[in-house]
């Protein structure tokens, strides 16, 4: 059996992916770093002395799917077998793929399993799996135990590479987030399945800082990665046809928390409320790829 694991690294902070390189390298056949970030960032440079580790620069910054699937197509003519992504800021614990693969053994038709994560940048909340409930997805919290799940983060995810022919890459046009979500969803709509394994937890550096609103915590970021959460929210909310209307429905109604949270949880607030407003113009008309 060989995993390959793909990082997707933008303006990296060297010694966070260090860690995040170091806590997996022994457990995986190759490892591809794919960076976004428009400068060469000659830090990469240091891992070039492993010869298990490939750096490839895009030169630009193409979006995460992008340099995804760049790892994606170099894993499966390295005949992979399984695809591991990861953010540059992940750190794994010992151990981690064999157990994540404990699970996997037992079910048919699985194309991904995912861990649960504690974010760093939470101090209250812990991280969950997704549910299907009668209206739309709902979050729940298990200790430990396995699960079929319908949709989870990137970060940290094993695929299947004989079922991608079928399933497909990474969309491209999303270019930054949503973009794990709607692979788990066309995988299940096509009769796969996410297994989330509760038995595992890595941690995980989600958005840039939270802000405590008394019953959760939220994730915020900067502007531009609030316009993309917005635009693609409700872009797949109209136009995804794996997943059912009611679905898209609730999606399209939730996603307006993002134009009315965002711009009155950040600073500037008048910057966020632009991106958001341009979020929702361009994902409600169809416009994706990168922001310009």
């Amino acid at each position: 059996m060989k995993i390959n694991v793909i990082f997707v690294t933008f303006y990296p902070d060297i010694k966070l992916l260090k860690n995040a390189v170091e806590s997996i390298i022994t457990q995986a056949e190759n490892i591809y770093i794919i960076d976004n970030t428009p400068e060469k960032c000659h830090d990469l440079e240091s891992f070039k002395v492993f010869n298990t580790i490939e750096v490839i620069y895009l030169g630009d910054n193409k979006g995460i799917a992008y340099a995804q699937n760049i790892g994606i197509k170099k894993s499966l003519t390295n005949n992979a077998d399984f695809i591991m992504l990861s953010d540059q800021d992940t750190v794994y614990p010992e151990n981690y793929i064999k157990n994540m693969f404990s699970c996997i053994e037992k079910t048919e038709q699985v194309a991904a399993i995912a861990p649960l994560f504690n974010d760093t940048n939470c101090k209250i909340t812990n991280s969950g799996f997704y549910k299907k409930g009668f209206f739309f997805y709902t979050l729940f919290y298990p200790k430990n135990g396995i699960f079929e799940i319908p949709q989870a983060i990137a970060s940290g995810k094993i695929i299947n590479a004989v079922y991608l022919n079928e399933i497909g890459l990474m969309k491209e046009e999303l270019f930054i987030d949503w973009i794990d979500f709607e692979w788990c969803w066309r995988a299940t709509n096509k009769g796969y399945k996410i297994i989330g394994n509760a038995n595992v937890t890595i941690t995980h550096l989600l958005g840039d800082h939270t802000t405590d609103i008394g019953f959760r915590e939220i994730n915020l970021r900067t502007p531009i990665r609030h316009y993309y959460i917005t635009r693609n929210a409700f872009y797949l909310s109209l136009r995804c046809n794996d997943l059912n209307p009611l679905y898209r429905f609730i999606l399209f109604l939730k996603s307006f928390r993002y134009l009315i949270g965002y711009p009155i949880l950040s600073k500037p607030h008048l910057t966020h409320l632009k991106f958001v407003l341009l979020g929702f113009w361009d994902g409600i008309r169809g416009k994706l790829g990168k922001y310009s």
